[in-house]
């Protein structure tokens, strides 16, 4: 019978991308907020990019759709480094 452990193999890490994009003033002024919030509940400061890649991670692993979905494929697409 084969066991199986919580802790999953590493992924291969993926080159890093850089992606650049413009907010609308509401969501910056949300996002500075939440910053503040964060250091004031952390007692660290957290920089904007930072911020938003936590956002980011938690929200796609929290997406069960789109867990499954990466579950049900093995390898990531040919054209995923290309981009």
């Amino acid at each position: 019978m084969k066991r199986t452990i919580k802790l999953r193999p590493q992924e291969a890490d993926l080159p890093e991308r850089k992606a650049r994009l413009r907010l609308p003033g509401r969501l910056a002024a949300e996002l500075e907020d939440y910053c503040a919030l964060y250091a004031q509940a952390h007692g660290q400061e957290i920089e904007l990019p930072a911020l938003i890649e936590a956002i980011l991670e938690q929200f796609l692993a929290g997406d069960r759709a789109f867990q499954r979905h990466r579950r049900g494929r093995s390898t990531p697409p040919a054209d995923a480094h290309e981009r």
